[in-house]
């Protein structure tokens, strides 16, 4: 019985609801349940279940579930627990977030956000976001616990005003990446070009440009001209170039020399200079203005000396002062004034001594400030002078002419095929008679015995190896003993015979062959040398001694090894072994470091 009553009661109870609903029932007995707010109701959600904000007994309550479910239905109520608290939109989890205000917070699956949010249609992160009249936050997003955080879209930049967080909340560059930082949502949330920081994030910064030089550091202009400094031109320079034009103002000391353009030098875009475009009056102001540019920070200067209309120049030097110059061969001078003239002006010129010739006269053209020409050498071993004259005055140079290689090569200077630390302590000494540097990286030092039909011993001087002019280079075998250390060594490469060889030095296409037109010098010993230069030395020098080129046709073994001429080098070259060379007692090899020797 009693489970058939039970039937029967779900069916009335229903019945009655229904009857409630309609209005069957006295109003004064409210039906809670029924979706209806009746009398004595804070709240109707259209079921009695707990839990929710609306309890069975219709009272608000603390809901377990977020007011998602709820939004938009009680009262004076906000969608959720208020689209501004803890997890509010524009704090660092952000509306749209994982935490956003549509999952534990305002909406559940239809979240504060989407077009069905917090109950409105135009949802708290829309283009009309929180804060706007039909707003999830109509009560509350605009209040001073609104959007959660201090600089929060309630407060004098909140969601609402002109720059309202609103306006960017919800956009690709959300408010959570910027809203609630020194510069409110409102304000810098997420614009394209910037992001906050002080040079427009994203913007490529490549520094400022700034002035580096006001050059020449002393300059002229002529009174009553107008145009750019002469002899050479006033410039401002830049660090680098502008995609703008630049624009830097220079000043001026005195009235006698004015600016163009008010002061104003405009270097254009992509370039780095400009000139100084000046106006010069001799009687405005002093003889000698000191110009000042700036841009910016950065201050450089330069002096503008004024010149007469007509004011004249004189000589002020000729240099270098002192030059040497071998006998046939030319050296530049430059004769050089105090001030550019006026017109074309013309030097004399003249030389004593027998020093050489140089041309009648040299012109210095209007506004420049000085001119070159050439002296050509006499003769060898004469000194004197070079002479400039304009008008009364003139300027001179100190003049000699050198004496003339008696040789235009590299010669072998001292051969030892032996000495006293055996048989292959040997050496073979280099010597450049010419006037400059020869390069002998990757020459070829050979040997061949005295009767031999080719060289055998083969020996390439390092890459870097270089005469210096008048200098020496030595090359020693590995078993070398001598006390002056060799510039290169050929280990065990050649082995010479103290009674008897040839020893040659030539360029890197030296062949093997006896006779090579590439040899440079060559030297052949003993009484069965057969490709000697000429003959060969047939005296065969002590254990200590060695073969040593002489200087000059006068030079003698005394001469050589301990007299006049043994500090003249060794450029004697008849292509004559027996004439060139002589029997040193004592050998005497020298290198690089040893200095140099003039004939």
């Amino acid at each position: 019985m009693s489970l058939s009553f039970r039937h029967l009661l779900a069916p009335m109870s229903a019945v009655l609801l229904l009857l409630s609903a309609c209005g069957g029932d006295d109003p004064k007995d409210p039906v809670c349940g029924n979706g209806i707010v009746e009398s004595g109701e804070a709240c109707d959600d259209g079921n009695r279940t707990e839990g929710d904000r609306c309890n069975n007994s219709c009272q608000i309550t603390t809901p377990t579930v977020d007011a998602g479910t709820d939004a938009g239905v009680i009262p004076g109520d906000d969608a959720g627990t208020d689209a501004g608290t803890e997890t509010d939109a524009g704090t660092e989890t952000d509306a749209g977030t994982e935490t956003d205000a549509g999952t534990v917070d305002a909406g559940t699956g239809t979240d504060a956000g989407t077009e069905t949010d917090a109950g409105t249609e135009t949802d708290a992160g829309t283009e009309t976001d929180a804060g706007t009249t039909v707003d999830a936050g109509t009560v509350d997003a605009g209040t001073g616990t609104d959007a959660g955080t201090e600089t929060d879209a309630g407060t004098e930049t909140d969601a609402g005003t002109e720059t309202d967080a609103g306006t960017d909340a919800g956009t690709e560059t959300d408010a959570g990446t910027d809203a609630g930082t020194e510069t409110d949502g409102g304000i810098d949330a997420g614009p394209a070009p910037d992001a906050g920081t002080e040079t427009d994030g994203g913007t490529t910064d490549a520094g400022p440009v700034t002035l580096t030089a006001l050059e020449p550091a002393a300059t002229f202009a002529r009174s009553g001209t107008t145009g750019e400094t002469i002899p050479e031109s006033l410039e401002v320079t830049l660090s680098t170039s502008s995609d703008t034009a630049v624009v830097v103002q220079v000043t001026s000391s005195s009235p006698s020399v004015t600016v163009a353009n008010n002061g104003q030098v405009v270097v254009p875009a992509g370039a780095r200079s400009a000139a100084v475009i000046v106006t010069a009056d001799a009687a405005a102001g002093a003889a000698k203005a000191t110009l000042t540019a700036t841009l910016g920070a950065e201050v450089r200067a330069a002096t503008v000396r004024v010149l007469g209309e007509t004011e004249a120049a004189s000589l002020a030097l000729l240099s270098p002062e002192t030059v040497e110059v071998a006998p046939g061969k030319t050296v530049n001078l430059t004769v050089t004034l105090d001030v550019p003239p006026a017109a074309d002006t013309i030097i004399t010129l003249s030389t004593t001594g027998d020093v050489g010739t140089v041309p009648t006269s040299v012109t210095v053209p209007a506004n420049e400030i000085s001119a070159k020409f050439a002296l050509t050498g006499g003769t060898a071993g004469a000194t004197g002078t070079v002479v400039a004259t304009l008008g009364a005055q003139s300027v001179s140079a100190q003049a000699k002419v050198t004496s003339e290689p008696t040789t235009n090569h590299i010669v072998i200077s001292e051969v030892a095929a032996g000495g006293t630390g055996g048989a292959n302590d040997e050496f073979v000494e280099l010597y450049n008679p010419t006037n400059a540097e020869v390069n002998i990286g990757g020459w070829r030092i050979q040997y061949k015995s005295a009767t031999g039909t080719s060289y055998t011993g083969n020996f390439v001087l390092p890459a870097s190896a270089r005469i210096a002019a008048h200098g020496f280079y030595l090359v020693a075998n590995g078993s070398y003993a001598g006390t002056v250390t060799p510039d290169a060594n050929w280990a065990g490469a050649i082995s010479m015979g103290a009674n008897g060889g040839h020893v040659r030095v030539g360029p890197a296409n030296l062949t093997t062959s006896t006779t090579d037109a590439n040899a440079v010098d060559t030297l052949g010993w003993g009484t069965t040398a057969n490709a000697a230069e000429g003959s060969p030395i047939l005296s065969i020098p002590a254990t200590a001694g060695s073969f040593e080129r002489i200087a000059n046709a006068g030079a003698s073994a005394a001469t050589m090894e301990s007299g006049a001429d043994a500090a003249k080098g060794n450029s004697y070259d008849t292509n004559v072994n027996s004439a060139d060379f002589i029997i040193r007692t004592t050998r005497g090899p020298q290198n690089k470091a040893s200095g140099t020797e003039q004939p």
